[in-house]
């Protein structure tokens, strides 16, 4: 495979780092069908086939993330040991494999299981291993890079679940998972062999040249980076996004389906919402490179903020859109400024080790967000109240995300 990847490089007067991202891009494409927006798509349908609750449902979810938790520090571990390729191969295949076998769920045993294999996969190896590689790749195009791959990673957010709900309408739940699964291998498995690779000195090339810019070193051990304030301040904010972001987005076919919402024009709006956020991580990516991060973070609330208020009065699929917009520009900006703040404010030598340790508090807000849904519609049949608690929590983060500043300075 590397003599393959050789003759692209030999061949092209583009930096190779653009075609690793190519790659990663591709693979994140393809983990999106174990992403929450997907899922969201098969609640409603599972649930009512499997007959089992929305909190059961839920409970598969927070399951998975809960062991996405547990794991990320083994894998920030195979991460700065220089396996971050081997881990995102065997996590493309599992992905593939387990995704098809959905469509054979009978019962909530196999659900739960294959869902915490899922969920894992999606958060710790795919999500951070690929921002990890971009990383090293980019230094002064850092911003640039990461939004681009989360763009990337939305065009599978937009069709995924407009595919899956296309299956799921004409030909039902599982024929929708087993193309999926397809899909998957099919996206992902041959550019990530050819194209995804560890980091620019594995070609013998010097990022500082290509680049064009002088690249100051900055790595934080382990030691040093949990304590500084910035770190928990970024790994807080980040879970409390990935707390109301998850409530939402696993819900998010089902809540506009009970405000009448067709299912087809609830996987229109799903599909803008990750639209919207492909452009959004492009954007924020941009900001990143030319503004303080710390008021990027906190605006980042501010649009999530602006998205659940009108998500709660939404009632036809206008302000469903409105909400979706607003909410997919948010999401890019979930998605980038944290991948983005992490590697410039503590370097890539220890990054595996770092988004170990601090991986598990995004991963714990998603898996309480999924299920703080799911309870609260079973307790009072509505999702209205679970979205006002993130509405009041989206106001606090907004203050508390401007005390994030970078620990660089105070070296």
């Amino acid at each position: 495979m590397k003599s393959i990847s050789n003759k692209i490089k030999e061949k092209s007067n583009m930096y190779f780092g653009w075609y690793v991202l190519i790659g990663i891009g591709l693979v994140q494409i393809a983990n999106t069908a174990a992403g929450s927006l997907n899922f969201s798509m098969f609640v409603v349908p599972m649930s009512d086939d499997l007959k089992i609750s929305r909190t059961i449902f839920s409970g598969a979810i927070s399951i998975g993330s809960v062991l996405a938790a547990l794991s990320s520090m083994p894998f920030g571990y195979f991460f700065d040991l220089k396996k971050t390729r081997q881990v995102l191969i065997l996590s493309v295949v599992t992905l593939g494999i387990c995704t098809y076998a959905m469509s054979y769920v009978s019962e909530w045993i196999l659900l739960y299981v294959l869902t915490a294999i899922l969920r894992m996969i999606f958060t710790t190896p795919m999500m951070v291993g690929g921002s990890i590689i971009t990383a090293k790749w980019f230094v002064a195009q850092r911003g640039r890079a990461n939004g681009l791959l989360y763009a990337m990673h939305s065009i599978g957010m937009f069709a995924f679940p407009l595919l899956s709900g296309i299956f799921i309408v004409n030909f039902g739940w599982r024929s929708a998972w087993e193309f999926n699964g397809l899909l998957v291998i099919l996206i992902a498995l041959i550019p990530c062999l050819l194209l995804v690779y560890e980091e620019p000195s594995f070609f013998g090339i010097d990022i500082n040249n290509e680049e064009k810019t002088e690249n100051i070193a900055i790595n934080f051990s382990v030691s040093e980076a949990i304590k500084t304030k910035a770190l928990w301040i970024l790994a807080i904010g980040t879970g409390v996004l990935y707390f109301f972001h998850s409530g939402i987005n696993t819900h998010h076919a089902a809540f506009l389906l009970d405000r009448n919402i067709s299912i087809g024009f609830s996987a229109l709006a799903i599909s803008i919402n990750a639209f919207s956020t492909g452009l959004g991580s492009y954007v924020w990516g941009l900001i990143c490179d030319r503004v303080n991060i710390k008021y990027a973070f906190s605006a980042v609330f501010v649009c999530s903020m602006i998205a659940l208020l009108v998500l709660i009065y939404t009632f036809d699929i206008y302000l469903a859109i409105l909400s979706s917009i607003f909410f997919g520009f948010a999401m890019g900006g979930m998605l980038t400024v944290p991948s983005v703040a992490y590697a410039n404010f503590y370097g890539t030598d220890s990054l595996g080790k770092i988004r170990g340790i601090t991986n598990p508090i995004t991963t714990i807000g998603a898996a309480t967000g999924v299920m703080v849904s799911g309870i609260i519609f079973d307790i009072n049949s509505s999702y209205t109240a679970a979205f006002w608690i993130y509405f009041l929590m989206s106001i606090f983060m907004v203050f508390f995300s401007l005390f994030l500043n970078n620990p660089v300075n105070k070296r």
